[in-house]
């Protein structure tokens, strides 16, 4: 989502078992059957998730306040972030806020609640866009000063500009806090053959030890990465927001409409109880 200041786990390929006569006597030894066990699917144990049944949870839930990204035209404000009919909505309006022509919702778990590796899904209505709307759903290291350096390393699942039909994926990491953005080119994209500001979506990523981290849209794999090196084994919280305007993207023109709504119906976390 950042470039101010930017489920599933891989659906394993199980080949069928084909029932072999063992000779009488064999026995199979611990070292003949680690390879099964290695191959074994992940067991995902629900951990944490939000389903907004009623008023927004400030004990999993913080709304941000003010220009959180100074590159982009908007304030975020709290009176943008909402709950209605089980839903989280995070509203875009055409408003004067300060020195920014627009506010609009975000909303993050930094200091309530982070993870280090598992699956996560977010099922949500993107809004209709247009030049300049960029709704994200994206992992921070909670080191927020440190970006995109160690500890402050960041995984943006699904993130949307200017069109419903074309999800984005990409990490940002660097060796040195504030250093080089060493995934700056590794973003990948997916282009939908429906309008996803039309329904409900899941978007989900698998984020595993290596590591690898697999990113899926409605149940399909769309991408994935596995950088070398030590950069995503730390703790990361959710951020779910609505930018507007980038020097990258564009700015609204006269043919984006206003007010814009970002409807998150749930957000669940499940980690492998193999892990441990």
């Amino acid at each position: 989502m950042r470039k101010r200041t930017a489920r599933l786990l891989t659906a394993a390929l199980l080949l069928a078992a084909v029932a072999i006569p063992a000779e009488a006597g064999a026995t199979t030894t611990a070292a003949q059957a680690a390879p099964a066990a290695e191959q074994a699917a992940p067991d995902w144990q629900f951990v944490w998730g939000d389903t907004f049944d009623g008023s927004l949870d400030s004990r999993k839930w913080g709304a941000l306040e003010g220009t959180t990204s100074p590159g982009t035209d908007l304030a975020y404000a709290s009176f943008d972030v909402t709950t209605a009919s089980s839903n989280l909505v995070l509203t875009t309006e055409k408003r004067q806020y300060g020195s920014k022509p627009y506010t609009s919702g975000m909303v993050w778990t930094k200091g309530r609640y982070s993870f280090t590796y598992g699956k996560i899904e977010v099922v949500a209505k993107v809004p209709p866009m247009g030049t300049g709307i960029w709704p994200a759903l994206w992992l921070q290291g909670d080191k927020t000063y440190n970006w995109p350096g160690p500890g402050g390393n960041e995984i943006d699942f699904a993130e949307m500009w200017n069109t419903p039909y074309e999800v984005k994926h990409a990490l940002h990491y660097a060796d040195t806090p504030n250093g080089t953005d060493l995934g700056a080119n590794q973003g990948c994209k997916y282009t939908s053959p429906v309008d996803l500001s039309a329904g409900y979506h899941t978007y989900g990523l698998v984020w595993e030890p290596g590591p690898k981290l697999t990113y899926y849209v409605d149940g399909q794999q769309t991408c994935q990465f596995a950088p070398t090196g030590d950069y995503f084994n730390t703790p990361m919280h959710i951020i779910m927001n609505t930018a507007v305007g980038a020097s990258w993207i564009g700015h609204p023109d006269a043919s984006v409409t206003f007010p814009q709504q970002f409807k998150i119906d749930s957000v669940r976390v499940y980690q492998d109880a193999n892990l441990g």
